[in-house]
């Protein structure tokens, strides 16, 4: 099967270069009167990334907001219980970007518009513009701060990068001067569709994944049953060209099938559920585009996992991808954070060069609530007295406590954790 990825990376490679040929410029394609700008071509496995510019004019005349006006909730609890399995690594990030302050305040946004248009059932928005049809999901206003259309796009795309949950994003984006418009792909457009598909993916998490997991279980223990669960439930997709196979949607509805993309979320959103910390990475894998994990374990360095790779035709299981270091991943590369627009990728945190081997010994410390460092199975002020009592060198923290006290996952407490805690324990975020 690896193979023939690599047959099918060469071939769309070949395309692409055509293409570039006959169009000439990559970096922005004309479309009637809008301009489709910072276009990471379909490349490898991985979907076609575009944000696309109008006119500021244009946008007011869009009544967007009748789109965003109903906030009630209809989905179910499980549901709203699985819209938290999110990451926060390119939150996280954002502060050490251009604009910093500004990235967060579009994410926040990103993160309520995208809430509410999951559980309230509303439809879409439907705006034709160029000749184009767009499915709008909400809006944001960026006039109080100065985002070049760069830092827009890279915004948008790390949201959507560090929330699996919310399989419906677009893989484009509108913009304008002043503002953000989110997109559903057509599939999505219909409230009831939406969350039909959301209420199935909840059901395949608790049957195939939730219900293989004890909850006696390390975290080694968890990630390789979902691991198994995953390789053992669905089949790669060999039709890129369709939305769910680059979502959690294709591999966790009656579809069965999806590309890496689709195998590196479902990874994702469930380590999220289990409080496992892991990042999703893109990059290149043999030359082709290609999506897969980073995870952090008890020993507090972090593996590669690449799913996708380890589900082969000639064997049921097999882990040569799985929790391995630098020294036997060379056959991948990851995006960098000096990338532009959609080739940007948050900066990774340094892996481990050799594997990872678990020992059964690491079981009591595997398990914890991130920021619960009293271990009373909560996160509260107790919790930020301790860590704050760190940082100032007040007590000295056991090594089980830095660990858990280590919420920003950057091997040290410090004030970073100590403003992340305070946030959380004051309702400002919702996930550690």
């Amino acid at each position: 099967m690896q193979e023939s990825r690599i047959i099918r990376h060469l071939l769309r490679l070949y395309g692409f270069f055509v293409f570039a040929v006959i169009f000439g410029s990559l970096g922005t394609e004309a479309r009637a009167e809008d301009t489709v700008h910072i276009i990471r071509e379909a490349a490898g496995d991985l979907e076609q990334l575009e944000a696309i510019e109008i006119s500021d004019e244009e946008i007011s005349e869009w009544e967007i907001a009748e789109s965003v006006q109903d906030t009630s909730n209809r989905a179910s609890a499980a549901a709203n219980q699985f819209l938290n399995y999110s990451s926060n690594y390119g939150y996280q990030d954002m502060a050490k970007r251009s604009n910093g302050a500004g990235r967060q305040y579009v994410y926040q946004q990103l993160k309520t518009i995208s809430r509410n248009f999951m559980v309230n059932g509303q439809d879409a928005g439907r705006k034709t513009y160029s000749g184009n049809t767009y499915y709008i999901a909400g809006v944001v206003d960026l006039s109080n701060y100065n985002l070049t259309n760069t830092e827009k796009a890279e915004i948008y795309f790390t949201f959507r990068h560090d929330n699996p949950q919310y399989f419906w994003l677009s893989n484009s984006v509108l913009y304008g001067s002043n503002s953000l418009i989110v997109l559903t792909y057509d599939e999505y457009r219909d409230g009831a569709v939406r969350q039909s598909t959301l209420e199935e993916i909840v059901q395949t998490a608790q049957k195939i994944y939730q219900s293989a997991i004890d909850v006696s279980d390390s975290n080694y223990q968890k990630i390789l049953k979902i691991h198994d669960a995953l390789i053992a439930d669905i089949e790669y997709s060999q039709d890129t060209s369709i939305p769910t196979a680059h979502s959690i949607a294709g591999a966790m509805t009656s579809g069965k099938s999806a590309v890496c993309e689709g195998y590196a979320k479902v990874m994702q959103v469930m380590m999220n559920q289990y409080g496992i910390m892991n990042i999703y990475v893109t990059g290149t894998a043999n030359g082709g585009g290609h999506a897969w994990n980073m995870v952090k374990m008890s020993d507090g360095r972090y593996y590669w996992l690449d799913a996708t790779w380890d589900d082969q035709q000639y064997e049921e299981y097999q882990y040569q991808y799985f929790l391995v270091g630098n020294a036997n991943f060379i056959d991948h590369e990851a995006d960098l954070s000096t990338g532009s627009g959609t080739n940007f990728l948050y900066e990774l945190p340094q892996a481990s060069e050799e594997d990872y081997v678990y020992d059964p010994a690491d079981d009591d410390r595997a398990d914890f609530m991130p920021g619960d460092v009293n271990e009373d199975g909560e996160v509260n002020v107790k919790d930020l007295q301790i860590i704050l009592r760190g940082v100032c060198e007040k007590i000295e923290l056991t090594e089980r406590q830095k660990m858990i006290a280590d919420i920003v996952a950057d091997g040290k407490v410090d004030i970073q954790d100590l403003q992340k805690e305070l946030r959380f324990v004051c309702g400002k975020i919702e996930v550690l």
